[in-house]
């Protein structure tokens, strides 16, 4: 499988991806049911249905037209269970105690979207459940199954077409009109390119997915252990750009194969944090010369890496694919399973549901899989995800907005943007949202649009997220723009493997995001070659008022905590382990230049919003100091050492860290500007070389529980629950 190859982690997380009906189970371990398609169809009628109290509605997709949501004859779409619910508030009104819609076992193929509105709402009294009778198999896909026996051998026209003198014999084809699929279904691939920093508005492409992973659009270099990029060289800085002399006559016998009309590039052409992906104008063969269809906003950069991909010519590795969008034809270098294996291309265009204004509902054991737009889109209050599975989404897998939003013990995986984006509270009142994160496993997202896509990410205030497992993506993983959150009992690793310049839990150039606490987190295995910047968890470019304490972060490739020049920040009691770099680094970015007058244009804009801010009563009111602060401004006279100027590095606290050197070599323990040890507390942070694994015996076998007779705890080092940390099997 394609991403076997990069880590043997994505080899883990592939070997839980078995497949219900469209091949993505995303198995969370021993609690989870395995049960396959075939099983489904032979339900015994006594398992079909399990006891449920209260009012049900039986839902059930193999049913007969016209049911009345009773157990014998249920109805054949939640839709209908939709209806009688509205019929029956508009009656006698919901009973109490709720209702829950349970639906049977079976693919449940979707045309549209579910809606709901405030007319679908519970109350608290009688919520409303949407509910798998069996757990994860009630599956709402929006793909098409294929056949593997529909596939046939590609003809010696084709084949001359191939690089790749095996693949010729391997590569299979499949019309897809066969299945019904036109070229509309597929989507226009061209939507795709555009900066990916932000996201982009793509209407979303069909894709490929075997045994429930993501399958590679056929690419130049493969993806291999050591590298999956070639490097760029001269440039003007604008569109055109040749590759550096080392990759050239490799790529020049290749290229002369072939049809460049419909070849992109996936890059990194700026900077290492930031992703591309753009279509090729023109390949000149001869000087390997290549001119993008549009301008990568960050510019182009020698050394900036890229791949080729959609090239029909490069179909020469297990898993590949090409899809001929104007013929309907889709070709396939199959994986070793192939004739057993779950085949599945995406061809809904919309999210699976979308709520607005709703409250008091619950969606329950659900499989949601295979979409070109979102998974989930959910607005309200009292909300509740609860053991669901998305998978296999072209774009972001949940996104919620409102108070009192719960995302819990699910699985979230194969998205090609981010896993979770939570917003609400009211920021001007510092009302929290209360919204959960809570208890999932998230990995693998991110793998289209590369950067700034996360497991989590948090634009609302007093969101919490506790006790997830989180794995295996290009760049970060947790991210927030906006103050008062907590970020608890995470398991965070295998991030930023592509990416430099990065933090597994990062936020960054805002003076309004105080208050946000991430504690009891273990974030490790961070980066992904040895000179990259990523660190654990990075407070970049300014970022104020936050707190990480009894947090445990081992092996990154460069620092254990980056912070760029904010205030008013807590670091404490944390345990580090194995950095490439310094341990904890601190620097003055924003007070840079206050003497030559070349102030940082960034602190000016920071400060202006930090000035809005406190016209605000409840920003000063509930944040301790946050009315004292000085905003800086251009040409400002006063004294640049008050410690309330707000581009100071002042009042931070840095200490009680136990830092520990359990490798060859030697790095520094802190690495902080001068001001930051003027103007704060900075004490007690100690380094300690144990080769020999003393302090932490079982380190090698992942557990950093620290020695009972450990030289931290002589030192005033407090006890991290460290076997409390990451998912907790059973909800509490």
């Amino acid at each position: 499988m394609k991403k076997t190859k990069r880590f043997v982690a994505i080899l883990l997380a592939c070997l839980f991806c078995v497949s219900a009906f469209v091949g993505c189970s995303g198995d969370t371990g021993t609690d989870v049911d395995d049960t396959t398609a075939a099983d489904t169809t032979a339900v015994v009628e006594d398992e079909k249905w399990p006891e449920v109290e209260g009012t049900v509605i039986y839902v059930d997709v193999t049913a007969e037209e016209g049911g009345d949501g009773t157990k014998d004859n249920p109805f054949k779409n939640i839709t209908e269970a939709q209806a009688k619910i509205r019929e029956m508030k508009a009656g006698e009104g919901l009973p109490k105690g709720g209702i829950t819609v349970l639906l049977a076992s079976g693919e449940y193929s979707v045309a549209d979207t579910v809606t709901f509105t405030a007319e679908d709402s519970g109350t608290a009294d009688s919520p409303i459940t949407y509910m798998s009778a069996k757990e994860h198999r009630a599956v709402f896909t929006g793909g098409i199954t294929l056949n593997a026996s529909d596939f046939e051998p590609i003809t010696d026209e084709e084949k001359a077409k191939l690089v790749d003198g095996s693949a010729k014999e391997a590569v299979l084809k499949l019309d897809l009109t066969k299945y019904g699929i036109t070229t509309e279904n597929l989507g226009i691939l061209s939507a795709y390119g555009t900066d990916l920093k932000g996201g982009s508005a793509d209407a979303g492409k069909a894709e490929l997915f075997v045994n429930g992973e993501r399958m590679e659009l056929s690419r130049y270099p493969n993806i291999t252990a050591d590298d999956s990029f070639i490097r760029v060289g001269d440039n003007d800085n604008v569109t055109v750009f040749t590759v550096q002399d080392e990759y050239k006559e490799t790529l020049k016998e290749r290229a002369k194969l072939w049809q460049t009309e419909d070849v992109y590039i996936s890059a990194y052409l700026g900077y290492a944090w930031a992703h591309g992906a753009y279509p090729v104008e023109t390949l000149d063969v001869d000087t390997l010369t290549v001119t993008m269809a549009q301008q990568n906003y960050y510019g182009l950069e020698d050394g900036g890496r890229l791949y080729f991909f959609n090239v029909f010519a490069e179909t020469d590795d297990p898993g590949e694919y090409y899809i001929d969008r104007d013929n309907c034809v889709l070709y396939h270098y199959p994986t070793e399973d192939f004739e057993t294996a779950s085949l599945v291309i995406s061809v809904f265009d919309k999210p699976f549901i979308v709520g607005t204004d709703l409250s008091y509902v619950t969606f329950s054991g659900i499989y949601f899989t295979a979409t070109k737009s979102d998974g989930l889109v959910l607005s309200g209050d009292n909300i509740i995800v609860d053991n669901c599975k998305i998978s296999d989404i072209y774009k972001n897998g949940i996104v919620v907005n409102g108070y009192d939003i719960t995302i819990k013990n699910s699985d979230i995986y194969c998205l090609g943007r981010s896993a979770t984006i939570v917003s609400g509270g009211d920021l001007d009142t510092l009302t929290p949202s209360n919204n959960l994160i809570y208890n999932n496993r998230i990995y693998s997202w991110g793998q289209l649009n590369r950067t700034h896509q996360n497991a989590v990410t948090i634009q609302g205030c007093g969101v919490t997220v506790s006790h997830n497992e989180i794995y295996d993506a290009p760049h970060q993983a947790i991210t927030w723009s906006a103050p008062n959150n907590i970020i608890e009992y995470n398991e965070v690793y295998n991030v930023c493997f592509e990416t430099s310049d990065c933090g597994a839990l990062y936020a960054g150039r805002r003076l309004d995001w105080y208050g946000t606490i991430i504690r009891y987190n273990y974030i490790h295995d961070i980066g992904g070659w040895e000179t990259a910047a990523a660190h654990a968890i990075y407070w970049d470019d300014g970022l104020s008022g936050q707190t990480a304490y009894g947090n445990v972060i081992a092996n990154t490739t460069s620092y254990g905590i980056h912070v760029g020049g904010g205030r008013d920040n807590v670091i404490e009691n944390n345990l580090i382990i194995n950095p490439g770099n310094a341990f904890i680094y601190y620097d003055d970015r924003a007070r840079g230049g206050i003497y030559s007058g070349n102030i940082w244009e960034h602190t000016v804009e920071m400060a202006e919003v930090l000035a809005e801010k406190q016209l605000l009563p409840a920003w000063v009111e509930k944040i301790p100091g946050y009315g004292d602060i000085i905003p800086y401004e251009q040409g400002y006279s006063g004294d640049v050492n008050d410690l309330n100027l707000s581009c100071n590095p002042a009042n931070n606290i840095i200490r009680n860290n136990m830092l520990y050197e359990m490798s060859e070599g030697s790095h520094e323990a802190l690495k902080f500007a001068y001001q930051v040890f003027n103007m704060s507390t900075v004490e007690n942070n100690l380094l300690f070389t144990d080769l020999e694994r003393k302090q932490v015996p079982n380190f090698d076998n992942g557990d950093c529980t620290l020695a009972d007779d450990a030289e931290a705890y002589k030192n005033g080092f407090e006890k991290i629950p460290f076997d409390e940390i990451g998912r907790i099997k059973e909800d509490k």
